[in-house]
């Protein structure tokens, strides 16, 4: 039991360190979650991927995926950026 905890405890602590990835100097930190929000709702619908609930491998729905998950984060970037946010650096 000892030896479970020990191999979790960096991933709890990673986890809580995550934290917020963006920064506006000017806004509240309370302004970012509802920025944050809208943005992820705008790249979500701008991607256009949509899982049709299959669990079958296809090399198509994989690389459809992974297409989808570039515009997703592309265009998260884009909003967050426009909003005046940056990214936070990581250490």
């Amino acid at each position: 039991m000892r030896y479970r905890i020990i191999l979790l405890l960096p991933l709890l602590l990673g986890a809580c360190a995550a934290g917020n990835p963006w920064m506006h100097p000017q806004l509240p930190k309370d302004q970012w979650s509802r920025d944050y929000s809208a943005c992820r709702r705008s790249a979500d619908r701008d991607s256009g991927y949509r899982d049709d609930g299959r669990d079958s491998y296809s090399p198509t729905r994989e690389y459809e995926r992974a297409q989808a998950k570039r515009i997703y984060d592309s265009g998260l970037n884009a909003c967050m950026r426009s909003l005046g946010y940056f990214p936070v650096p990581q250490k």
